[in-house]
């Protein structure tokens, strides 16, 4: 609310269809706050400008977007607000940032993390931006259920299905087939928040969203490891079990977001949280040499067989 009637920067996140449900979710919140904004990229004039930067999970080791965005307005704008994010690693960004920042964080861990990195850095809990979303108004919205049936089915069509399928399914598995996921073994019904492009304009981002809550809304049960997903489902009342990602996301969100949400569980299959700073990925060489070693003490015990 403080910055009602005052004309502002939004970068907004860079990403998928979950991305583009933080993006619609976010300029109705600016709406709803009076605020006067301008959606740009990031090599915007920020000079002496209040820059809002959209949420997410960008900034984290395996991403580098919004990383950058920070660094192309930090030194330059007048103030810096990054909307709720997950927070892993870059320490040496959190502690550049001065009083002209504000950090948002969307689950605990970040927020411990960016405090312990920058003490005296404005850094706040709060939740994914998507939890603004009225999903009724956007399932509803007329120009949305007149474009949209077409990029719809397009959409659901290249992964063989639609709606009616995946109506017909007693479980629907919404999985990753990224680096995010798990493992690349999973079985998916629909990756759907792959199926529909991703964060473009505000009108584009718009209309993914109502195919990705359209796609979601048919589905009976759920089970997923996108994160957006369970958002969906806990604001459209589906019943949803949560499935980690690669990097804790989802079971810090869940802790501190979905939790109270009764149709939404989470499966704890990953094991041991994993580290904010992740190892350093071994040389290409050390790799062939690990190999080697692998197939040479298999050979070995073919031999002795």
């Amino acid at each position: 609310m403080q910055f009602a009637g005052e004309r502002v920067l939004f970068v907004p996140n860079e990403g998928n269809v979950g991305d583009c449900l933080i993006f619609a979710a976010t300029l109705d919140s600016f709406s709803k706050a009076s605020i006067d904004f301008e959606v740009v990229n990031g090599s915007a004039d920020f000079r002496n400008r209040t820059v809002l930067l959209g949420g997410g999970g960008n900034l984290v080791g395996i991403y580098r977007g919004m990383r950058k965005t920070i660094e192309a307005c930090r030194d330059r704008a007048e103030r810096i607000v990054l909307l709720p994010h997950t927070i892993r690693g870059n320490a040496d960004l959190i502690q550049s940032l001065d009083d002209r920042a504000t950090v948002w964080c969307r689950d605990s861990r970040s927020f411990e993390h960016v405090s312990t990195l920058n003490p005296s850095l404005d850094c706040r809990l709060g939740h994914d931006m998507a939890f603004h979303c009225d999903v009724d108004q956007l399932m509803n919205d007329r120009k949305c259920n007149e474009l949209g049936p077409p990029l719809l089915n397009a959409g659901l069509a290249q992964y063989r299905t639609s709606l009616d399928k995946i109506s017909r399914l007693p479980v629907v598995r919404f999985m990753r087939t990224d680096r995010e996921a798990l493992s690349s073994r999973a079985q998916t019904d629909l990756d759907v928040s792959r199926a529909f492009g991703g964060v473009t304009d505000a009108e584009a981002s718009k209309l993914a969203s109502w195919c990705f809550l359209k796609t979601i809304s048919s589905a009976r049960r759920v089970v997923t490891d996108r994160l957006h997903v369970a958002i969906a489902c806990a604001l459209l009342q589906i019943d949803c079990e949560l499935l980690d990602n690669s990097y804790n996301k989802n079971r810090e969100i869940y802790a501190h977001s979905l939790y109270g949400f009764e149709r939404i569980a989470f499966l704890k299959t990953a094991g041991e949280r994993i580290a904010d700073r992740p190892a350093r990925k071994k040389s290409l060489l050390a790799r062939a040499a690990r190999r080697t070693l692998i197939l040479r003490d298999r050979l070995r015990e073919i031999a002795a067989q």
